[in-house]
């Protein structure tokens, strides 16, 4: 049975980007080791609380989490939990250890995306947003690098922003010049445009033509929240919970613009994954697209006829697929609740959320489907997807 892991990561050396372009670095410093936790951690609660609002930033972090981690700094054993996950493993950042790895689980091929690759890019929009472009270029120069010569099984991800759809489009034609089968695009506006903006229709003509795979993953996806869901006195855990339960909107925005904005239509060949951002809520979300085109039925405040050939959820099965993380999914019962082929598997490795042995944790979660529902899930499906 072919395995087919579409969201996986490379760690990058802590000096990688200073290696990469000096010049750039010294434009833009480096994050403290602290920056960089707090980032990596709870960054992105930020977006949506005012400036006077804001906790210090470490009190949103778990104090065993922090401890592990200064232990780590001071030259101690790193957190177990990083340890379990395989992150010190030279299979997260070599590609010969990664084959071997891949090999001893029945893996076939991963897509590689960054993991703290995507940093610079965000340290960049904080300080200096004319660098931030600069920046994801200099980390898909490096990823291009590390996987030469090995990209028939390790397919790398480009990343870009479509705030300069001219520089996105030529990232992913030199990407895939050089083996990268994947573009990892932020699953929300672009310079205040939505995803189905006409501005956007050359990327998504690129994407298509060459074969490249959009990916929306949680790295680049940020629920906005209104500002007043902060002002709640101080109560940081009700305001945690919100906006990890906000999440769950992100893929559904993104791929609601993508459906009735007709980029789907207009590009059938065009195939988008969606990972690190839950499961669970594809069966209400595709049973809600089907009811907004339902021309028949009464639909409050939606007075525009569904125009489109095929049903919402049918764009869905033909060109998106779902994967799963270890730390927040389980497969039942969500799986029995939509067509085959749209969940499959990723293992997130060498991430904590994810699990070294992910192909064996879902085998087990798979008992009771048949062949072609296992086979699917595994690797069928997202190779139909791309094209492997």
């Amino acid at each position: 049975m072919r395995i087919i892991d579409v969201d996986s990561h490379f760690n990058e050396p802590h000096d990688w980007f200073e290696k990469a372009n000096p010049k750039l670095a010294a434009k833009l410093p480096r994050l403290t080791p602290a920056e960089l936790l707090i980032d990596i951690v709870a960054g992105d609660l930020f977006a949506s609380v005012p400036p006077a609002l804001r906790p210090d930033p470490l009190t949103l972090i778990p104090q065993a989490v922090r401890d592990a981690y200064e232990r780590h700094l001071a030259g101690g054993d790193p957190p177990q939990v990083a340890v379990d996950a395989g992150a010190f493993l030279p299979a997260a950042y070599e590609p010969e250890a990664r084959l071997r790895w891949m090999d001893e689980r029945g893996i076939d091929t991963q897509i590689l995306l960054p993991s703290n690759g995507y940093h610079p890019y965000r340290h960049a929009m904080r300080k200096d947003p004319s660098l931030a472009l600069d920046a994801l270029g200099t980390y898909n120069r490096w990823a291009l690098e590390q996987v030469h010569g090995y990209t028939e099984r390790l397919i790398p991800a480009v990343v870009i922003d479509l705030l300069d759809v001219d520089w996105s489009v030529a990232q992913v034609i030199e990407g895939r010049k050089r083996g990268a089968r994947a573009v990892f695009v932020k699953a929300d506006p672009h310079d205040n445009k939505a995803l189905n903006h006409p501005d956007f229709e050359p990327f998504w003509a690129t994407c298509e033509d060459l074969g490249v795979v959009v990916l929306f993953h949680v790295g680049g996806g940020r629920a906005a929240l209104h500002p007043g869901w902060a002002n709640n006195g101080g109560d940081l855990s009700a305001f945690y919970t919100l906006t990890s339960m906000s999440r769950r909107m992100v893929p559904q925005l993104a791929l609601g613009a993508m459906i009735f904005g007709g980029v789907l239509e207009r590009y059938p060949r065009l195939a988008i994954i969606v990972s690190e951002l839950g499961i669970d809520w594809l069966p209400d979300f595709l049973e809600t697209i089907d009811r907004e085109a339902d021309n028949s039925r009464p639909r409050m405040l939606n007075f525009a006829p569904y125009t489109l050939p095929l049903k919402p959820s049918e764009y869905v099965q033909r060109q998106v697929r779902v994967s799963v993380v270890h730390q927040q999914d389980v497969l039942r019962p969500t799986l029995d609740r939509i067509p085959e082929g749209i969940v499959v598997f990723s293992s997130d490795f060498p991430h904590i959320e994810g699990h070294q042995e992910a192909v064996a944790l879902y085998d087990r979660q798979l008992d009771g489907l048949g062949p072609s529902a296992r086979e699917s899930f595994f690797g069928k499906s997202a190779a139909d997807l791309l094209g492997l």
